[in-house]
Parts: structure tokens; sequence; C-alpha cells
């Protein structure tokens, strides 16, 4: 054999072992992949005395979930969750999740659909996703007030930069980053849903950024301190059956937004302005906010936590000269180990001053501005802040779907995208609890007392309770299984008085198993 030969026989050899061991890691890496994706089957099951479900089988589900006292829905979902590489530089996640369902919105409903990508401490997700809120507990807080878990998740390209270390601070300063643009995906419901003449808005833009900052390192010192500012924005798409100021009484229009790249820079920048502005621009789209803060102890056995939230919307409470008289205040415990009590959670939300209750723009005549009646949730061109009629915010501001109820004096409020109760004052309670490995509860209480809002207020205060008790059992004999029951209890003026159950079913598999 010629020296070519036996060369040429090597490289072969290198060639097939290197293909070989490429395939097989590749092979690990599909199985280690298909282990680690988990397949969820899920029923779920709502039946209720009044005329709408108790508030708390419905809130803070991510909007599967109805106000119609009877309701349900079969699900599936494959989820490999990002955490699984939480000791790589290079990660991946993805995840579908499908329902069927009645007594809701539509029968088919895409719940999630997502992949994401992250390198270090920069993750890109593209797609619907479940986002969790940022300083609350999920299972026990009443809700975020500017983007919480109440509504249905906007298909959206988000860009996230975890905690990082600015530099020369050792940890002891750190910042995360988010910026995103989506799309409201609700426009035709809202055009089926909505009363004859009453205003809607289709391919609505959605666009958030925020910036937070944290001080203290929990390995030196038990206490962190968090801040941050998180701003959201409805732009572009069209909005039908607008009344603006130059228009008629009674006569509506139809308005295009923006949708080129003008418009997205504009929403990043919180500038530009829309045609029905007039003399006095304000800013194009409906923008709206909050400023978070949390202050954290990270004991060894038990942990506590104190924070606060401001909501504010367009210009008039980004900053302090109004005053800081609405906010959500709230506190969590997380205790030791025990067979009592695991968490505890209490808040209180006050919304009802919006920076005043006078509204004026500057004129040659009277150049004095008044910045008040700020009418949370409500814009003149977006159908409020919602989706699908869920709050986007904090579901004790009543959503549009409970519409209906609120009416008085002969005045039908009902099939009509706007949010008629944001003056609120409200006290929550949330407990849990892990008797055992197999057993969870937990319970919720709110009390509201609601003014209605500026233009549509109460004559009297309308009062509102409700309640919730859940507990769920995963046996040990039959793994991968839970079963959850729910009972609620509403009471009040404000959406009236209602008794219900919620039975959910779930089982849980890895797909490589």
């Amino acid at each position: 054999m010629t020296p070519t030969m036996k060369y040429l026989l090597l490289m072969a050899a290198l060639v097939l072992s290197s293909t070989a061991a490429a395939a097989e890691e590749a092979d690990s890496t599909r199985r280690r992949w298909l282990a680690e994706t988990e397949l969820t089957l899920e029923a779920s099951g709502t039946a209720a005395s009044g005329d709408f479900a108790p508030l708390w089988l419905t809130a803070n589900r991510y909007g599967l979930s109805s106000v119609a006292p009877y309701s349900g829905y079969a699900r599936v979902r494959v989820e490999r969750d990002i955490a699984h590489d939480a000791q790589r530089d290079w990660r991946l996640g993805y995840g579908l999740d499908l329902a069927v369902a009645a007594g809701h919105e539509r029968i088919g409903i895409v719940q999630q659909a997502y992949v994401e990508g992250a390198w270090k401490c920069i993750r890109l997700t593209l797609g619907a996703k479940q986002l969790p809120m940022e300083t609350k507990n999920p299972e026990l807080s009443s809700g975020a007030l500017s983007a919480g878990i109440n509504a249905r998740p906007i298909p959206q390209a988000r860009l996230d930069i975890d905690w990082f270390s600015f530099p020369g601070t050792k940890g002891w300063w750190k910042w995360k980053l988010t910026c995103a643009y989506g799309w409201m995906t609700d426009g035709r419901w809202q055009e089926g849903w909505v009363a004859d003449g009453s205003r809607y808005a289709k391919n609505t833009r959605y666009h958030e950024k925020a910036l937070y900052w944290q001080f203290g390192r929990a390995d030196v010192f038990p206490l962190t301190y968090e801040i941050g500012l998180r701003m959201m924005a409805e732009f572009g798409g069209s909005s039908y059956n607008v009344q603006t100021p130059r228009a008629h009484e009674g006569q509506k229009t139809v308005y295009e937004h923006d949708n080129g790249l003008r418009a997205y820079w504009d929403a990043l920048l919180c500038r530009g302005s829309d045609a029905t502005d007039g003399s006095n621009p304000n800013v194009s789209g409906n923008h709206l906010g909050s400023y978070v803060m949390q202050l954290k102890y990270h004991g060894e056995k038990w942990q506590a936590r104190a924070y606060w939230e401001r909501f504010f919307e367009d210009h008039s409470m980004l900053t302090v000269q109004y005053g800081i008289r609405d906010m959500l205040i709230g506190a969590e415990v997380t205790l030791p180990k025990n067979p009592y009590l695991s968490s505890a959670v209490l808040e209180y939300l006050t919304s009802t001053d919006q920076a005043g209750a006078v509204y004026h723009d500057g004129t040659h005549n009277l150049p004095d501005a008044m910045a008040g009646r700020d009418d949370y949730y409500n814009h003149l061109h977006y159908a409020g802040w919602q989706h699908y009629g869920q709050t986007l915010g904090n579901p004790l501001i009543t959503s549009p779907l409970y519409n209906e109820a609120l009416g008085f004096d002969g005045i039908d409020l009902s099939h009509h995208l706007h949010f008629y109760n944001n003056r609120i004052k409200a006290w929550h309670v949330g407990l849990s609890g892990d008797p055992s490995a197999e057993w969870h509860w937990r319970l919720l209480a709110s009390f509201s007392k609601n003014w209605g809002s500026y233009a549509l207020p109460q004559p009297d205060p309308r009062r509102q309770i409700y309640t919730f008790a859940e507990g769920t059992y995963r046996p040990r004999w039959a793994k991968g299984w839970e079963g959850a029951l729910g009972l609620g209890f509403d009471h009040g003026s404000l959406i009236g008085n209602s008794f219900g159950g919620q039975l959910t079913i779930r089982k849980r598999l890895a797909l490589g198993k």
C-alpha cells in the first residue's frame, strides 16, 4: 500500500470517527431535550350560581378563564423550560399550549406558542408566553397595576437583559432591562363583541420597556432593595367608532393610525401625536406604566418583603408634582417549613385620586393647564387597557366583561370596552400552606369600595367582597397527577352575589420517559 493510500485511509477513519462522535453527541442532546420537555394534560370546569363566576375563580389565570357562570376547557401543553439550561451559557426554551373551551370567548384557544433563546444574561423570546409578575406572588397577590397575569398573553418579540452587575460595584448594584414589541390578537373579538356604535380597535400594536435597579448582595447581607420603571403603550392599528373632539355630537369616525417604522420609534421615545389632539398635541397612542419598589429580607429559614407600585397614565403622574396618592402597597412573609402556614400576603390598593378631578388643556385665553382625571385604563382611541375584555392590570379594577352589572339610572353599559369602575379602595389577603408533600391550600379574600369613574361616578359607593379557597392534592401513588378544587363566594352591590366551584385535573409527564 502506497503512502498516499495509507494517508487517505487514515483521513477517512478520522472523518468517520468524528462524524460518529458528532452524531452520538447530537443524539444525546436530542434525548436530553426530549426528557426535559414536559407534556401537561389539563381539564377544568366551573359552575356558579350568579350572573358571573366568583372573581377569584376567573382572575389572574392568564386569561384562560371565563366570567360566565358555567364554563370549562381541556388543555394540552408541551413545554421545555429554559431553566433546564441554567448551568450553560447558551440556553433554549419553547412551548405550545392549546385549549378547547366552552363558555369562553372562542372554542379554540392558542394560549401559548413561543421559542426563546439566551446567552448568559441576554434572552430573546418570540411569540406568546405567560410572563410572571415582578415583585409579587402570582398565587396570592391581587395582581400588578400595569402588566399582570390577568389577561391572555400578547404575542411579541421580547429582549430581556437579566440582572448584571454595574461595573466596579462587585454585585452591589445590578441592572435589568426589557424592551418588547408585539400586537394584540383580540381585534376580531372586539368587533364582534361590542354593542353597535361602540368603540373598538383592530391590529393594535404593543410596546413595553423597563429598567430595574437592585442594591445589595444577599450572600453578604440579607437585605436587598429594588426599584424599577415599567412603561407600556398601545399604538398603531385602526380605531373604530371614535367620538373625536371636532366631530358633531353623535358622529363616529374611523381613525387609521400610523403603522410604519416611525410609529415604533415614537412608541419607544414616548413622542408623536394623534390627529385628534388638535392644537394640544399629546403623545401618539395609549401610554401608561408603573414605578415599582421592593425591600426584601433573605433569611435562612424565613423570608419577607415589602413592595410598592405606583401606576401612571401619560405624563401627569410620571413625576410627583400631583402628589403620591394612588398606589398598591403590600407585604409578604414566607415562614419556616411547618404543617400549617407557608406564606402570607397583605395588600392595599387605592386609585381614587388620578391626579385630581379637574382636567383642562392650556389655551390662548386661559394658559393654565391642569392634568387631572387620568381615567385609568381608558383611552380615546383604544378600547381600554384590556385583552379579550380582561384587564391587563389589576382585576380589582373592574374589567369590561362585567360592565352589564355596572349600569344605573337606566344606563346600559354592557358590551362597551371601557373601564367604568376605576376609582376604588381595596384590601386583599392571601394565605397558603403545605400540610404535607401531597397537599397544598390557599385562601384569598378581598374587600373593595368602588366609586365608578370621574366621567360616570356611582351615586353611592358600591361595596364588594371576593373570597376564594382552594385545595390541591398530588398523590404519591399516582405520579404526575394532581387535582384542585376551588370554591369562591362574592357578595356585594358591584357585580352581585355568586357562589361557585371549580375542579381542575392535571397530568404531567416527560416526553422522553
